[in-house]
């Protein structure tokens, strides 16, 4: 294998750098080692209060490639950091050479990677540091979610309590318990594999990303699906290029919450509706599409990057 030097930079604090979606992936065409002074790829993300760290290769010969699975995009011609804020979190991004983002975009420099694409166990490790929870594509493959028993009504995850989500938590309570679980409801600590565990004994669960924007789909759909829920899920018309639109509820189809509530309790009352959307797979005809593949990014590294 020839040898590849690689470096990550303005990641959040831990962040290991030999055991995340990009080394699995490099490693499994290159010798990979990590090079902090002299690297062929810099990954760079969105600086998570490192601030400094990109500024020392400015200059540097490497080709440098944000990525991030967050709602902000890539950063192409602007020498100077961009301020972005957004959610409640302020960003800078760096000028980059290429970039893997949640965008729908026609730049030849940019390969869109949604963060639920990094949730699937590609190179059989097991979990990363971030994603800490990932699952193997043959249990995804199977579609077998609709077997384990419900026990609650439904769940609702989330730490920013938008006037959407509070709205929803409280119309939903009022037809029957809805779990929270999060800062607001001071009973959550972040981790990945106990959110999973914990919705495996909801028939739903109410999915808002935190920001609504073409092609920005994270581990929430992915999770909430592949635990046996039926995600209520919150986003864009875009949705149907990477999901399945049958196996879950887009709040976005219905002109009022209170529409949309009414159809919630169609379903609870009636399993052969509420089993319809648990049968359905969460990708159309049970395909996850090429472009997401870890040999179809590893090409665009390849044939584009390292050209």
């Amino acid at each position: 294998m020839d040898l590849l030097k690689i470096n990550f930079v303005d990641y959040w604090p831990g962040y290991d750098k030999s055991n995340n979606y990009f080394y699995h992936l490099l490693s499994t065409k290159y010798n990979v080692i990590i090079d902090e002074e002299d690297p062929d790829l810099l990954f760079f993300s969105v600086d998570y209060g490192n601030v400094g760290e990109r500024d020392k290769y400015l200059n540097h010969r490497c080709k440098k490639i944000f990525y991030t699975g967050e709602s902000v995009p890539a950063n192409f011609e602007s020498d100077k950091s961009i301020k972005i804020r957004n959610h409640q979190a302020s960003y800078s991004i760096g000028k980059c050479d290429f970039a893997f983002t949640f965008d729908f975009s026609e730049d030849d420099r940019q390969y869109r990677l949604p963060l639920w694409a990094l949730c699937i166990d590609w190179f059989d490790k097991g979990g990363y540091g971030n994603p800490e929870f990932i699952l193997k594509p043959d249990f995804i493959e199977k579609n077998d979610f609709i077997s384990s028993e419900k026990n609650k009504f439904c769940a609702m995850i989330f730490n920013n309590p938008t006037k959407e989500r509070v709205e929803t938590y409280n119309l939903f309570s009022t037809y029957k318990k809805v779990d929270g679980f999060g800062n607001p409801f001071g009973n959550w600590s972040n981790g990945e594999i106990k959110k999973y565990n914990n919705l495996k004994n909801y028939k739903f669960s109410v999915c808002y990303e935190n920001r609504l924007y073409s092609g920005y789909y994270t581990e929430k759909l992915f999770h909430a699906k592949t635990a046996g829920n039926i995600p209520i899920y919150y986003c864009d018309d875009e949705v149907s290029n990477d999901f399945n639109e049958k196996c879950f509820i887009n709040l976005n189809n219905y002109e009022s919450l209170e529409s949309l509530f009414e159809h919630i309790k169609e379903v609870d009352q009636d399993d052969d509706l509420y089993n319809s959307y648990l049968r359905e797979p969460l990708f159309k005809d049970n395909l996850i599409k090429k472009e997401f593949l870890p040999k179809s990014i590893l090409q665009f590294i390849t044939d584009t990057i390292l050209k």
